[in-house]
């Protein structure tokens, strides 16, 4: 791959990405198969004026040997370091970019699914404050994936290399647009036309309908369109995910009956699950089952309570750059921008009008947001797939016919 076009990219990831500050640290999480990318946004961030840059690595293989020799209470640790390291990330206003796994997995031991639901629901708590400030949006964060030669071997085919799956990236990260970063501030600005279309409905409800799906999702009025780029407390805008296609609002957690089948394979607790279909009543889910991965929803759904329930209803466009593809790229930030989903587990305070007022779980439970120590989006989306609004005024308004937006 052309050093300049990794560099370019790194350069997207840190201005438009985290829109860093100068004097502002940055965590980065990466695996051994992406420790190039997170070299490159280093450096692109000590360009920008970042006062330190900490690289944690995400290593599967690792995990794996963690999960086969430790038991009991040795799952759960966590050490004090990571604990300060939350601490100073908070109080100093840190940002976090975190590097799809992609490479590792396709390169690591056998992972033993219930020690991993405990170690992984272990950290998850260890890190709750971090996580509650970024799903806030109180602090900036991005996702985002670099190509490598295993991920390029599974989506292109053995004799495929890294750059051939950079040239298939390039399009939908807009790095083949003479100014990509005002080719991110165009994106950004039509989802919000979007965003502002759906919220002038008044929308109470939406009617999710294909052969394999007959779902009807209730929401507060407070539920808001949100996506593409964010806004931060200070007013600065920045993109939690790159590339993005969704725009997605927070449903009422008590509000969902029917049901719906997923469309794109998606990983659970480090397992692939594919074609699941969720049964909900009252909001909750009461019957699942699955093609693949029926162990990993278990798994899933013995974490806490509010992974039963919806925390996100993102929409999207069948005609966008990542769907155009054709490519299940096994990657949740692609897929996910590829497909209308719905996500299990916590839900956005930014989502609602009032988010901002929710600081405790106790509000949010009131709010009918949901709360849950997991968030994973399953991809729902498909070119039969009709989506109708019920708004509060009692008019019926097709906005999604063959998974596209009729608007």
């Amino acid at each position: 791959m052309d050093q300049k076009e990794i560099d370019q990219y790194a350069n997207l990831i840190i201005k438009k990405g985290i829109n860093l500050q100068k004097g502002k640290g940055v965590v980065i999480l990466t695996g051994p198969g992406t420790y190039y990318f997170a070299r490159a946004i280093s450096k692109a961030a000590y360009r920008e004026g970042a006062s330190y840059v900490q690289v944690l690595l995400d290593d599967w293989d690792v995990l794996s040997e963690r999960l086969t020799y430790q038991e009991g209470d040795e799952l759960t640790f966590n050490p004090l370091f990571l604990k300060a390291l939350d601490y100073e990330f908070i109080s100093e206003g840190w940002s976090y970019i975190r590097i799809d796994s992609t490479e590792e997995r396709l390169d690591h031991g056998p992972l033993d699914g219930q020690k991993n639901q405990i170690l992984g629901k272990a950290k998850r708590q260890f890190s709750e404050a971090r996580s509650k400030k970024l799903m806030r949006h109180l602090l900036p964060w991005c996702v985002c994936v670099a190509p490598g030669p295993l991920w390029a071997k599974q989506l292109l085919g053995e004799g495929a290399t890294a750059d051939d799956l950079f040239q298939v990236l390039k399009p939908i990260l807009l790095l083949d647009t003479e100014d990509p970063l005002k080719a991110w501030e165009d994106k950004k600005d039509m989802l919000e036309k979007r965003q502002n279309y759906l919220n002038s409905l008044g929308i109470d409800s939406l009617h999710y309908q294909s052969s394999k799906t007959d779902l009807v999702i209730g929401f507060t009025d407070q539920a808001r369109f949100i996506g593409g780029g964010e806004k931060l407390p200070d007013g600065r805008h920045f993109f939690p995910n790159l590339p993005t296609e969704e725009i997605f609002t927070t449903p009422n957690n008590m509000r969902a009956d029917g049901y719906i089948t997923t469309t794109r394979p998606v990983e659970v607790l480090n397992s692939t699950t594919e074609e699941v279909r969720f049964v909900f009543k009252d909001g909750k889910v009461v019957d699942y089952s699955a093609k693949k991965g029926k162990d990993a929803m278990d798994s899933f759904f013995a974490i806490d309570e509010g992974t039963r329930r919806l925390g996100e209803v993102a929409l999207v466009d069948e005609t966008s750059p990542i769907a155009k593809s054709n490519l299940i790229f096994n990657s949740i930030l692609l897929d996910e921008n590829a497909s209308c989903h719905l996500a299990l587990g916590e839900g956005y305070p930014t989502g609602l009008a009032n988010g901002s007022t929710l600081e405790s779980d106790e509000l949010l439970k009131e709010a009918h947001c949901n709360t849950s120590l997991m968030h994973v989006d399953f991809m729902v989306g498909s070119k039969e797939l009709n989506i109708t609004a019920h708004t509060r005024d009692g008019k019926q308004v097709q906005i999604m016919k063959n998974g596209v937006f009729t608007f």
